[in-house]
């Protein structure tokens, strides 16, 4: 593989689809793989996961079906960031593919142009966590979370690993902290869409935090929603929950 592209692999049985990807972002300037089921993904993705850029994946697949290459990838590395492109459109098929460790979810039938930019926005996005200069282990919450490691560790001492969207929303958090943040702005800082599209994507990232962060996530001290609006990241709030 070469190093001067991004790599995209792409998973996807349906001929057609993954072929008119692979076309697509080829003459984007990408170098691209097109694996048409689960086996073999996950044996591409052992081999190759320190070189590729972003994944592309189907849930439905021969063999090996998404959920199970979502796990699996995690596992081996959790800054790949990762596109599921589905039809199984329902809610919790969404939630599902996002606590596994899925970055973005988009359905089928899907717009090319879209898919081509939320691609392109996640391979910037993971450039997030290299040296900045910006001190690596900061306070979220009465945890700590470790921006080099990509991990969260509780005020118990249990230490979480997080993708780099889950790093990236902390971050956000951390620096607009006491600030109201609105659902539209959580998806310009992070997922850098532009449209009030998929709000509900935020609601479960922030579920997903709060399960790391809070004593009761059913009663949040720090990540609090604002009714009708979004959330704002306190610090200083009564625990007794």
């Amino acid at each position: 593989m070469s190093n001067s592209k991004d790599f995209l692999l792409i998973v996807e049985d349906e001929e057609a689809i993954g072929e008119g990807l692979q076309f697509n972002f080829e003459a984007e300037g990408f170098e691209v793989a097109l694996v048409p089921d689960g086996k073999e993904a996950i044996y591409f993705i052992k081999e190759h996961y320190d070189k590729i850029s972003t994944i592309i994946l189907d849930i439905m697949l021969p063999q090996v079906d998404g959920y199970e290459i979502l796990k699996k990838t995690r596992i081996l590395a959790e800054r790949i960031p990762i596109l599921v492109l589905s039809a199984k459109s329902l809610e919790n098929d969404r939630v599902k593919a996002f606590e596994l460790g899925a970055d973005d979810y988009v359905t089928k039938p899907f717009s090319l142009s879209e898919i081509i930019l939320r691609v392109k926005r996640l391979v910037q996005r993971r450039k997030w966590y290299k040296p900045n200069g910006k001190e690596s282990i900061q306070k979220f919450g009465q945890s700590l979370f470790d921006s080099e490691r990509l991990t969260i560790t509780s005020a118990e001492g249990i230490t979480y690993r997080i993708s780099p969207t889950e790093g990236l929303l902390i971050q956000v958090f951390i620096e607009n902290e006491n600030k109201i943040l609105t659902r539209t702005d959580l998806l310009q800082k992070v997922w850098q869409y532009e449209a009030t599209i998929e709000t509900r994507t935020v609601d479960v990232f922030v579920g997903k935090l709060r399960k790391y962060i809070e004593k009761n996530a059913a009663k949040p001290a720090h990540i609090i929603s604002v009714r009708g609006v979004g959330y704002s990241y306190v610090t200083k709030n009564n625990e007794k929950n």
